[in-house]
């Protein structure tokens, strides 16, 4: 039975197939077996080739170098993601000259395609669940979505910005009440979009640096971690194991406050990262490390302390090979961490929800912690964590996300 494929050409014949670029024929026909057709089907059903001139493809019948290149140069100028823009590059290698022959220079069009302005973004479902040993109970799903641009200014800066819809319910449930389906129309429920991240990547006496309202973390996130979408306004300065950073982040759910510090990484015995946080009156440490203890097994720690109260707090966490479980021990002092620490969980609901971090601002509190985290599709994420509070209850957080 005849295969009806998508037959487009990318190389020559195997016989020739070390020979030099200039010296191929562009009127020879590709294989009908060549790992290109793959590629170029993949890029076709994203529509972002179309066969020939007349819109064509073709497919019964092979074609030659010089008409693949033609495609090529139309993909070329396309606006494409990360994967497309791998698999473009490739053929634009394979028809360089080709590609040279029809008057398209391929650093050229890289460079074009470089400067074009890149979108990204996420997207998430989020469910709470809040079972206390006071007999309070409730729980909530949400979602939240996230956009992307990146616009290349030179060779040295670009311009970042990112709007995100905020965390909105979709279903809010109490112990006293019924749970219900939010209103996206109500207060409750609203969506607030909201410019989250806008800076600019430049260089400042040759350090890398961040100029703006931007993401940031702090060793393993017990000062500041993308767990809590820790954001600063202000200036960050990174070299290859050193970071220094200035502006202001939040100390609360409501104020900010001055911030500054640093981060230095270096080896001892083990990759060691030690950090630095001065937030409004009180002074942050914190020191982490990971070891492979055994062969599938991590080890990994995290020891913090706020210097202005003597409050003292420490994680140590296992996780298991390429399972993507992992199960902690917490154990958090009285005022021990910054609003920013990725041990707050800002769930905006159920209200009867208290994570480590809330329970810490007015407690000694510890306990265990149980993680399942890992991709289960590209660009797919599944999370789940379970925490088991000693004499306070149980959380349950799990999220899908997607990235695109």
């Amino acid at each position: 039975m005849k295969k009806r494929l998508l037959k487009i050409a990318i190389t020559t014949a195997l016989a020739v197939a070390f020979a030099a670029p200039a010296f191929a024929n562009p009127f020879t026909d590709v294989p009908n077996k060549h790992w290109a057709y793959d590629a170029v089907t993949k890029l076709a059903q994203a529509g972002i080739i179309d066969g020939y001139n007349d819109g064509t493809f073709r497919g019964d019948k092979t074609m030659t170098r010089y008409e693949m290149a033609q495609i090529v140069a139309k993909a070329m100028s396309k606006n494409l993601n990360n994967d497309q823009k791998a698999v473009v590059d490739k053929l634009a290698q394979e028809y360089a000259g080709e590609l040279n022959t029809l008057g398209v220079k391929v650093d050229e069009m890289q460079n074009q395609m470089d400067n074009m302005v890149k979108f990204s973004g996420d997207a998430r479902v989020r469910y709470y669940n809040a079972d206390n040993n006071d007999g309070s109970f409730g729980d909530r799903t949400e979602y939240r979505v996230r956009l992307g641009a990146t616009a290349k200014i030179n060779d040295d800066t670009s311009l970042y910005a990112r709007i995100g819809s905020g965390s909105n319910a979709l279903w809010d449930g109490a112990a006293a009440s019924t749970p219900t389906l939010t209103n996206v129309n109500s207060t409750s429920g609203s969506i607030a979009p909201a410019i989250e991240n806008a800076y600019v990547s430049t260089k400042l006496i040759g350090i890398n640096s961040k100029i703006g309202r931007q993401d940031y973390d702090l060793g393993r996130g017990m000062l500041a971690g993308p767990a809590s979408n820790a954001i600063m306004n202000g200036i960050t300065m990174r070299g290859e194991s050193v970071m220094a950073f200035a502006g202001k982040e939040l100390k609360n759910d409501t104020s900010y406050g001055d911030a500054y510090g640093g981060q230095v990484t270096f080896m001892l015995g083990a990759p060691v990262t030690v950090d630095a946080l001065r937030l409004g009156d009180q002074n942050y440490y914190a020191a982490s490390t990971a070891i492979d203890l055994l062969p599938g097994l991590r080890l990994a720690g995290e020891y913090g302390r706020n210097d202005s109260n003597k409050a003292h707090a420490y994680q140590v966490k296992a996780g298991i090979g390429s399972t993507g479980l992992s199960v902690a021990y917490n154990d958090i002092e009285q005022g021990a961490l910054p609003f920013e620490s990725a041990f707050n969980l800002k769930a905006k609901g159920p209200s009867q929800l208290s994570d480590f971090y809330a329970l810490s601002t007015t407690s000694h509190v510890k306990g265990m912690e149980y993680q399942y985290n890992k991709d289960i599709a590209k660009n797919t994420n599944l999370d789940v964590m379970y925490q088991d509070i000693k004499d306070h209850g149980k959380n349950i957080r799990a999220t899908a996300s997607v990235k695109f």
